[in-house]
Order: structure tokens, then sequence, then C-alpha cells
């Protein structure tokens, strides 16, 4: 995930656990509601400043709300280490499955054809 909507994301939850709407947030840090909603949903980043401001409007610090993103990024790349170890079984398991039974159709077509001996070849 990446940190603009991992920040967008972290922004929505503490909006909404202030139980505030964007336009109610948006009023707090005196910008446009459709600000906010461009902030959660990761199409800008906040500049230090406006940072600051919606920390304030969310009554956290700007240490918290940086604390709860970087929380999300490491979560979000743990997800993905096991999703790609999770991933490597998976592939490694299918080739395996596949390898077997093709292994064995070579052997059964192998052990089926006849080798033409002297005696075979006059019949």
């Amino acid at each position: 995930m990446e940190l603009a909507g991992v920040f967008g994301a972290v922004l929505r939850e503490r909006r909404i656990h202030a139980k505030l709407t964007q336009e109610q947030l948006a009023f707090e840090a005196d910008i446009r509601r459709n600000y906010v909603s461009m902030l959660e949903l990761g199409q800008h980043q906040p500049t230090l400043t406006m940072l600051f401001v919606l920390a304030a409007a969310l009554k956290c610090s700007p240490a918290e709300l940086l604390a709860d993103v970087d929380r999300k990024l490491e979560e979000a790349r743990r997800s993905t280490k096991k999703a790609s170890k999770a991933t490597k079984k998976r592939v490694t398991a299918i080739n395996d499955q596949k390898n077997v039974p093709m292994v064995a159709k070579n052997a059964v077509k192998v052990s089926s054809v006849q080798k033409k001996t002297p005696e075979t070849a006059k019949k």
C-alpha cells in the first residue's frame, strides 16, 4: 500500500473515531471538504503544515497521526511478506502436482510400449 493511501485510511479512521463528517473536519481545519475527500482517498498528500492543522482538528498530535500511519505501513509490509510466502508455497505445490502426473503418465506410456524383438516382429 502506498503512503498516500495509508495516510488517507488513517485520516478517515481518526475522523470517524472523532465522530466528524468530512464537512466538519474541513470546517475545523479551514479547508475544503473535497480536499479532505482527496486526502482520504490517497489522491493528495498533506504538507507538513496541513498535517499539524489536521491533527489539531482531530484533537491528536501530529506524532500520533504519523505513528498510526507507520503502524499501518508495517502491517501492510508484514501481510505482503506473508502473502508472498504463501504464494510461493502454492506455486510450489501446484508445480509439484503438475510434475507428479506427468511423470506417472510418461512411466505408463514407457511401460505400455512393446519393444520389437525378433519374435514379435515376425507376428
